[in-house]
């Protein structure tokens, strides 16, 4: 494996466990993303599971409308995706079509990155 290989599998890994870290705390908002943990699976990881749900503009997960509806959109694979830090991982239409996702539901996009850009993960330092 090239470092470049072994850098990309560290970093969906490290996208694997922002998500999945969330889901207890979205669990005691009473949202069991059941659907969402069934695709992590079928799609080999966190990453594969995202790139499935940014693949259709016409349709909106169940799971993102929950999201919503709980004013969680900011736990979301539709914004972990367009953290500068893991936007890598996906193709420009993906995060197009995460971010129109997001904007659509007045998400306040560009304030949220900041916000998250002020704070980056320790990780990042990492070589």
């Amino acid at each position: 494996m090239t470092r470049e290989t072994e850098r990309i599998a560290a970093l969906r890994e490290r996208f694997n466990r922002h998500v999945l870290d969330g889901i207890p705390k979205l669990r005691k908002l009473g949202y069991n993303p059941f659907q969402f943990l069934e695709m992590v699976q079928r799609h080999n990881g966190v990453v594969g599971a995202a790139k499935h749900l940014l693949a259709d503009p016409r349709h909106t997960s169940y799971g993102f409308q929950r999201l919503y509806e709980l004013d969680k959109l900011e736990d979301s694979v539709e914004f972990a995706a367009c953290l500068p830090w893991f936007a890598e991982l996906f193709e420009p239409h993906e995060l197009e079509e995460a971010r129109t996702r997001l904007i659509t539901h007045r998400f306040p996009l560009q304030q949220r990155l900041a916000a998250k850009a002020a704070q980056p993960p320790s990780w990042l330092g990492e070589h």
